[in-house]
């Protein structure tokens, strides 16, 4: 039963023609031992079979809407504002939830430490072999490190509606870093309450919007620049190598045996 002392999670899905990995989010959410979640997908106006596989969940799941987007943050932003929850996080349809304690160990942490923003670790995996690719730590960011072009692991945040409330949602202007720059307005807006749970929350399947070739590293690149530059954050290209040092750690860094279910679970399949 729902335990109305604890706040209201939204966890928001987008999905655009994934009817290979759609159940496996969908699911992921609905193991969490976490009382209180309302699921938002949203759809992109899919054309294979991933709309069928939402509407087998009707009953689960708290807004579906279908229709087309300008793009994954005008989707995100589409959640946003259907949402209820005091505590809003995100779950691609490519990605899962580690285990079924990461959203219960995020508000708690958020609760002891009174924070209204708070990251975790992700795993990045090869779609189709399931092979470890990145360790995306997030145990050493601070504020300066959005100069160099560096962020925590959008899919692991969680952070109080109140803040979008307070600083808008996505900009619609950014195809790849409307995230990157959405955390440079709020950081150098104000001292924003974060914190960071030690422990690895999700695992990512290779092949997003962000990591798929060289074209959409410089295109990542252009719009990191420009959202420091409308942000009116200094920064210079010779600050952004430092970016490039920080991913190659993550390439050969191993996370420890049994920190995500999800990944020994793909490993053994």
């Amino acid at each position: 039963m729902p335990n109305f002392n604890q706040p209201l999670v939204s966890i928001i899905t987008v999905v655009y023609n994934n009817d290979e990995y759609i159940r496996d989010a969908i699911e992921s959410v609905l193991s969490q031992d976490y009382s209180r979640i309302e699921h938002i997908v949203i759809d992109g106006g899919s054309t294979d079979g991933t709309i069928d596989i939402i509407k087998e969940y009707s009953d689960k799941i708290s807004v579906f809407l279908s229709e087309p987007d300008e793009g994954i943050f005008d989707a995100l932003n589409k959640g946003i504002v259907r949402s209820h929850g005091e505590i809003i996080g995100i779950l691609h349809s490519d990605d899962l939830f580690c285990d079924k304690y990461v959203i219960s160990d995020v508000i708690n942490k958020m609760k002891d430490t009174e924070t209204e923003l708070c990251f975790s670790d992700l795993v990045i995996v090869d779609a189709v072999s399931g092979k470890l690719v990145r360790y995306y730590m997030a145990h050493y960011f601070r504020r300066w490190m959005l100069r160099v072009g560096w962020l925590p692991p959008h899919p692991t945040v969680f952070l109080k509606r109140a803040i979008f409330d307070e600083f808008g949602l996505y900009s619609k202007n950014y195809q790849i870093a409307g995230d990157f720059e959405f955390f440079v307005r709020i950081f150098y807006g104000r001292q924003i309450k974060w914190s960071y749970l030690n422990r690895i929350s999700v695992m990512m399947r290779r092949g997003g919007a962000s990591n798929s070739g060289l074209k959409s590293i410089k295109l990542a690149i252009s719009e990191i620049n420009r959202s420091l530059s409308s942000n009116h954050v200094w920064s210079t290209s010779i600050f952004q190598l430092a970016r490039y040092f920080i991913r190659f750690l993550e390439l050969i860094v191993q996370p420890k045996k049994n920190s995500c279910n999800s990944l020994n679970e793909i490993k053994t399949s």
